[in-house]
This record gives C-alpha cells, structure tokens and sequence, in this order.
C-alpha cells in the first residue's frame, strides 16, 4: 500500500509541473504544492522503511490507510486542478480569437491590426528600416451584394481573401477591416517592393470567381502608406492609405463599363 501511495504521489508531480507552467499560476502556491508532495514522498519512503525494519502493530496500519488516502487525495486533486485550468484556458484562447478576429474570414480585425502594426513600428524605429501599409477595397462589391444576394458576396469576401493571403509572405499581416476593406503590414519592404506586389495582389483578384454557378470579375483599388516617408505613426498611416486608395478609385465612378463583368451558367 505504501508503494501505490507513492505512485500516486509521484502521477501527481506531472499535473502539478504543467499548472506551474501557466503563467497565470506561477504565484497561486502551485510550486510549494509540487514541494510538499515531494516531502509526503519522502515520509512514505520513511514509513515504509520504518515497517520493514519493525514489527508492525494495529496502529501502524492505520497510519499506512492515512499515507494511502492522501496519496489518492493529493493525485486526485492536482489532476481535477489540470483539468480545469485547462478547459478554462482554451475558453479564454477561443474568447480571445472570436474578440480579434473577423468571423467570416477568420482574418485578423482592425483591433488586431492596430495592435500588430504597432509592435511592427516599434521594431521598424529600433531597426531604422521601412513599412509599408496597405489599404485595399473590392470594387463592385455592393453590386455582387444587390444581383446575387449577401451569402454570394459572404463567399466572394472569403475567397478574395484567401486570395490575398497566398501572395503575401507569412511574415505579412492581412486584415479585414469590414465592409469589402482590408489592410496589408508588409515589413521590411520598400516603396518599390511594396508597388510590385500591389499589381500582383490587384492581378489575382481581377482573375475570375466562380460563385454559386456564376462567373465574377471584379477589380480592386489600393493604396499605400510608407513608414516613415508618409508618417510615423499608424493613425498617419492608416488615413494616407486610405485616402490613395479613394483616389485611385475616383476615376472608376465615371467608368462607363459595366461594374461587375457577371456570367451565368
């Protein structure tokens, strides 16, 4: 019995190490719980010495029960304590996710995005080099929404993005900041690089999407930011991109072509 308490004590001690690596559990008196279950270790190998070497009475058979059940007591409790911590730990991941990520693209929001653009700014100042910020809009998208309904344009939203994400590098940020606007961090990239891949980014949204047994073809205006040229800060940023963006869009308002190229089938 006093071998099965100690294994129960030493099933206990991995539980115990993992609630400490919690960082929200470093000070909650986990680490001098792992302490005292070594100590209980230590007494249960005392008391199994102390009964091999003695005759044992009555007495001592209750003290071996005791062992017994504070060894099942302690294993139970720290694996219970696991458990918890971590259903309660992924409920708080999954929180976090849904709180800073756009529902229907899973892209990061524009909460997100202001806080990655300004951890991006502070490395660009430490390491004197450049930014790029990018806003984008689908054109047409309201006419996709007024011809095919909302769930066409829902599916054309998540398939511009998947889109856009797989022209950008991993090291990229994408954004959907609502509506049919995104956002782009590019950094480490120059003036050049980042006009470079604007036409590569507006060449695969014009290529066509296939959406509920139609044929789309929509066209994209961007505009760019660049860190510091155009401001220092991602306010600044974020309205000069925005404003090249409107820009470049202005002249297609006048554009007497159809809006959106649609084809059945």
């Amino acid at each position: 019995m006093i071998i099965g308490s100690i294994i129960l004590l030493l099933s206990a001690l991995n539980p115990v190490k993992k609630i400490c690596a919690y960082e929200d559990q470093k000070h909650l008196g986990w680490g001098g719980l792992r302490h005292l279950v070594l100590l209980f270790i230590c007494g249960h190998i005392i008391l199994g010495y102390y009964l091999v070497t003695t005759e044992v009475a009555l007495i001592d058979f209750v003290i071996v029960m005791v062992f017994l059940g504070s060894g099942w007591f302690v294993s139970l409790v720290s694996r219970l304590s696991l458990d918890n911590i971590e259903r309660f730990n992924k409920i708080l991941q999954a929180e976090r996710h849904r709180a800073l990520h756009d529902p229907l693209t899973a892209l990061p929001n524009r909460i997100l995005f202001h806080e990655r653009i300004d951890h991006a700014l502070t490395f660009a100042r430490r390491e004197q080099q450049e930014i790029a910020l990018m806003i984008i809009d689908l054109n047409e998208f309201k006419e996709v929404n007024d011809t095919l309904g909302h769930q066409a344009g829902d599916k054309l939203l998540l398939l511009a993005s998947q889109r856009l994400k797989e022209v950008l590098r991993e090291s990229d940020t994408l954004a959907r900041f609502g509506g049919n606007e995104f956002a782009v961090i590019l950094p480490q990239s120059s003036e050049k690089q980042a006009a470079i891949l604007a036409k590569q980014l507006t060449m695969t949204i014009h290529r066509p999407f296939i959406i509920e047994g139609c044929t789309l073809t929509i066209g994209m205006s961007v505009g760019t930011a660049m860190y510091p040229s155009h401001g220092r800060n991602s306010e600044t940023l974020i309205k000069h991109a925005d404003q090249k963006c409107i820009k470049q869009k202005e002249p297609k308002k006048h554009d007497q072509q159809p809006a959106v190229e649609l084809t059945m089938y």
